[in-house]
């Protein structure tokens, strides 16, 4: 039975987090083009180019550890790791605000945190942006988090400034995998 007091709060919580997130859910806007060949740091500190994913849909996620909507999109990104081979649909997650002095230690420390509290394994790619910022200055100067759906060709299909939903993600996700 659960405590007329703490049903309120509760019940605030989940209204203060719809709200928040339907003001902080960004813009949305459909892009066409090639998305530039640009490269990232892995954890484990290799090299990687966009183009290394060739033949793959793209789902680029320009995050940042402290971005608290980044925190919410793992979530998402989460079920489309799930829900799809990792021969057809690759993930990216890349942790855009270095030029903040955000760390490899920092973007490790938050996927072991997801383990530990959530029980969640984010199984896919993170990365670092360099230290000038270059991938922030291209796809996340309105924001983080920025989604960016490629097709298996490497053209942008789609992309969305703030916090999408999975349901969303996997109508655009399954469109750029017929596409092609």
């Amino acid at each position: 039975m659960m405590i007329p007091g703490i049903k309120k709060i509760l019940f605030l919580f989940v209204a203060v987090l719809f709200i928040f997130l339907l003001v902080f859910s960004g813009c949305t806007e459909e892009k066409n083009g090639t998305g530039d060949d640009f490269s990232f740091t892995t954890l484990n500190g290799e090299m990687k180019r966009l183009s290394d994913f060739s033949g793959k849909v793209v789902v680029l996620d320009c995050m940042a550890v402290n971005c608290q909507p980044c925190m919410y999109q793992m979530f998402e990104l989460q079920k489309i790791s799930e829900n799809y081979s990792s021969n057809d649909v690759a993930i990216l997650s890349i942790d855009v605000w270095v030029s903040n002095g955000e760390t490899a230690s920092m973007l490790q420390e938050m996927i072991n945190e997801f383990k530990n509290q959530a029980n969640m394994t984010l199984n896919w790619t993170f990365g670092l942006d360099d230290p000038e910022g270059t991938i922030e200055n291209t796809y996340a100067k309105e924001g983080v988090p920025s989604l960016y759906i490629y097709d298996k060709k490497g053209n942008i299909y789609y992309s969305h400034v703030g916090y999408e939903s999975y349901t969303d993600l996997v109508t655009k996700i399954d469109e750029a995998l017929i596409k092609n």
